[in-house]
């Protein structure tokens, strides 16, 4: 017989999921438009694609072309953009779906908790954007999930053949963005600290191997190689709209109480000089900061601040709560501050958007390795149920600037 707490509990899962479905017979783009737009722009690159042309698609993106290729084969075979939609919709499960099995691989845990938290990923609205209207970072961030599950295999098992398809599913995810080409320290490093030299030489030549397709485009378009992985040169504006981004993100996080108190613990722990830099280096960001120049980007703490406000000063909170928070990883979570660092790499362009967080540090912080933030939502359903609700309110607030554009009148 049934659980019938368990039957109740398995309707979280399919909320999301019929959600996505029904955003999609609707057009749903909670990006603002800029999904559809992406998608529609691109497109040029794939029909070149399915027609076997190949020398034109860096006029239709600044990406490597892998995720237009991919979506050249059903193009190809059904000749139909709806139909081309519908596949990489489903192809789009596959994210939580891998999201799941880390979780159950890290924690040594399969339950109901762990698979409401991956369907809930499902309302993050830039994923939601992203599977309706096929797009590039969606791609890359479904073959990293991947590549990530087979790095968890290779801790469990030591297998070689699951170091290789850790790799191969990390350079798939380079082929459709460039940035995403960081994440290899995080696996070459975890690599040379786990294996023998002999064997760690094995896996830098599998990488070596892989890496001969980036230098052939690169070589090629030198503009499209390297995109997403210059630096800005308005350093303040990167660092503070970065930290107040990724506070954001670490406040679905913390908004329960277990959590809520560890990090109190933390922050208690702080003597005067460490709160009194932090707050001096903040101030020196503020004091250099920069606009830079049209109103796009900036996250959700930089919007809501212009449209309640017409100033910055939320934005500028959330900035130095980003900081402290970060510090306290650095403190007492280096694995945590270490993927923070990361994630923060791959967005280091001449503007910032939410985008391009959302949903990789909330994935990054689940599956990238053990720690108090994920292992305490798993743990208790409340704390579940906690952040399933944080990321649905997120949802219906991303539903209603959809409708009214919010967003576009704190421009």
């Amino acid at each position: 017989m049934k659980n019938p707490i368990i039957s109740k509990k398995i309707i979280l899962v399919l909320i999301p999921v019929l959600s996505l479905c029904f955003g999609f017979l609707f057009n749903e783009d909670l990006s603002t438009g800029g999904a559809k737009m992406d998608f529609y722009s691109t497109l040029p690159a794939i029909t070149d694609f399915s027609d076997l042309i190949f020398d034109n698609f860096h006029i239709y993106t600044r990406h490597f072309p892998l995720h237009y290729l991919f979506l050249a084969v059903p193009y190809s075979i059904f000749d139909d953009v709806y139909a081309l939609r519908i596949i990489y919709l489903l192809f789009s499960l596959t994210l939580p779906i891998f999201v799941y099995l880390s979780i159950c691989k890290i924690y040594k845990v399969s339950t109901i908790n762990s698979l409401i938290i991956s369907a809930s990923l499902l309302f993050l609205p830039f994923f939601r954007a992203s599977a309706i209207w096929p797009n590039a970072h969606l791609t890359a961030l479904i073959f990293l999930v991947i590549a990530n599950y087979f790095y968890i295999r290779s801790v469990e098992s030591n297998k070689f053949i699951h170091k290789f398809i850790n790799i191969f599913f990390l350079s798939l995810s380079t082929y459709c963005v460039q940035s995403y080409a960081i994440f290899f320290l995080f696996y070459l490093f975890n690599y040379y600290q786990n294996n023998t030299k002999k064997n760690f030489f094995y896996i830098v030549i599998v990488c070596f191997l892989f890496s001969l397709p980036g230098f052939f485009f690169i070589f090629n378009n030198p503009r499209e190689g390297f995109v997403g992985l210059v630096f800005s040169n308005n350093l303040s504006y990167t660092v503070i709209t970065n930290l107040s981004i990724v506070f954001f993100f670490i406040v679905f996080f913390l908004i329960n109480k277990t959590n809520f108190l560890v990090i109190k613990k933390y922050f208690l722990n702080l003597n005067f000089y460490e709160i009194f830099i932090l707050i001096l280096f903040f101030f020196l960001l503020v004091f250099n900061y920069k606009e830079i120049g049209f109103t796009v980007g900036g996250g959700f703490f930089y919007k809501m601040s212009l449209l309640l406000f017409q100033n910055k000063l939320i934005f500028f909170i959330s900035g130095f709560l980003g900081l402290m928070t970060s510090y306290l990883f650095f403190k007492n979570e280096k694995k945590i501050f270490y993927t923070l660092v990361l994630l923060n790499l791959t967005s280091i362009a001449y503007y910032t958007s939410q985008k391009y967080f959302e949903p990789l540090l909330i994935i990054s912080i689940l599956i990238f390795h053990q720690n108090f933030l994920s292992k305490n939502i798993i743990n208790d359903f409340k704390n579940t149920l906690t952040f399933y609700t944080l990321i649905f309110a997120y949802y219906v607030i991303a539903t209603i600037n959809s409708i009214y554009g919010l967003s576009k009148l704190a421009a």
